[in-house]
């Protein structure tokens, strides 16, 4: 039963992000930023979820392995990364990188103190 929670937070996950993805072409930003976008603010979420008490295991999983699961990506980050480095745009490619990794690593700091 605890599975069927999960990929139902899977599901809302992946539905945000493809929000924050049509939100960003709105914007009319490249949309590879909408990938630093939620790998960033999903860090955030994860060290704020991760040092509350949250005395459920299975809250903790819909929210974690769930909603943050489906909401965050490092594969989409592994192909926009390639998709820059290869189109030779170097400093994107860096500060992508930088933002994607140091952002998101800063992000569950910030989190994870709130």
């Amino acid at each position: 039963m605890e599975w069927m929670i999960v990929a139902f937070g899977g599901g809302i996950g992946a539905t945000l992000r493809y929000l924050v993805q049509l939100w960003v072409i709105k914007l009319r930003i490249s949309t590879y930023w909408s990938t630093a976008t939620v790998n960033v603010l999903g860090s955030f979420i994860l060290g704020i979820t991760t040092n509350i008490a949250i005395d459920s295991s299975t809250m903790l999983a819909f929210l974690t392995v769930g909603v943050l699961g489906g909401f965050t990506t490092f594969s989409t980050f592994a192909f926009d990364f390639v998709k820059l480095f290869e189109t030779k745009k170097w400093g994107t490619s860096l500060l992508f990188v930088g933002v994607n990794l140091i952002g998101g690593i800063f992000a569950f700091w910030v989190g994870w103190l709130i």
